[in-house]
């Protein structure tokens, strides 16, 4: 493996019969980085391994090919003819949402006595536009969160259960901006049952009022669905629905539909795309798949 500039070694493979191990990666950011238990105080974790070492004992790292078909993700070898030819199945699970074209940040800014997220922010487009065929929307940010937003649809057919995870960031085409959001994406997808032992806790949190750095708003977390006892309700309704439907949304300002089509069509066109769009792409999709292993759907929201 070799660095960016295509010339400098960083890394080397051993390929097995049945993986393909990290050897070693040479990357003096990480140089000395070691990977310890937190139960144990820092620096006296007798079994702590190098992050290097860590990496490859957990298979936390894609290989990419130039054979655009292949990828090694997770420590499995996957084939996806898709991507040579379209990105169909990509695009299909990307939603254009022209209000995050004007977003400047995630949260925004907040003030004693406000009642509302800020304006031209992603939390605002997910409440007004992205989320608002929810009939209860609850903001679960910060904490033991499962998503920045939980959305229920019960006027539907069927009825629908949504975790919205929000964020913002300048135009890219890197999958950086996204493993933060797929990992917590992916971790919470057992949530999405909506665990009756663990409702009632969140529920006490969701009474209260937004807080955030340090600053106590009035923003309702329960943001629309009714009185506290009207929202449980409907939340043990849609949770034992035997067809309910589980959707997952990473919502964010960071990616162009617009963009991603463009370089789809070079792809078609023989054009080959740069590593990271390779990278983004791989990651997406198996953020995709590991949605409909656990029965749910997962999407990116961004703009245009």
């Amino acid at each position: 493996m070799r660095a960016e500039d295509g010339v400098t070694p960083i890394a080397r493979l051993r390929i097995g019969a049945t993986r393909i191990g990290l050897r070693k990666l040479d990357v003096p950011q990480i140089a000395g980085i070691s990977v310890e238990k937190r139960s144990q105080p820092l620096g006296e974790d007798a079994n702590a391994v190098s992050l290097s070492r860590y990496l490859d004992r957990e298979n936390l790292f894609t290989i990419l090919f130039s054979d655009l078909a292949l990828a090694y993700i997770d420590g499995a070898l996957f084939r996806d003819e898709a991507l040579a030819g379209g990105g169909t199945a990509l695009l299909a699970r990307l939603q254009a949402d022209p209000s995050l074209v004007h977003t400047t940040s995630e949260k925004g800014d907040f003030a004693v006595g406000q009642v509302e997220f800020a304006q031209d922010c992603v939390f605002r487009s997910v409440v007004d536009t992205i989320a608002d065929g929810d009939d209860v929307l609850l903001c679960d940010d910060l904490g033991d969160e499962w998503a920045d937003f939980i959305g229920v649809s019960t006027h539907s057919s069927p009825t629908m259960i949504s975790f919205y995870h929000a964020k913002h960031g300048n135009q890219s085409l890197s999958a950086s901006a996204f493993h933060e959001s797929v990992g917590q994406a992916i971790k919470n997808l057992g949530r999405m049952g909506l665990p009756a032992d663990m409702l009632p806790h969140k529920l006490a949190g969701w009474a209260n009022r937004y807080r955030n750095n340090g600053v106590q708003t009035d923003i309702a977390r329960m943001i629309r669905g009714g009185t506290p006892q009207q929202i449980s309700e409907k939340l043990d309704a849609v949770r034992v629905a035997p067809d309910a439907l589980r959707r997952v949304f990473i919502v964010t300002s960071s990616l162009s539909r617009a963009q991603v089509e463009g370089v789809l069509a070079d792809v078609v066109q023989g054009t080959a795309p740069s590593p990271h769009f390779v990278q983004l792409y791989w990651l997406l999709m198996s953020y995709f798949s590991a949605c409909v292993e656990m029965g749910a759907q997962g999407y990116v929201v961004c703009r245009p």
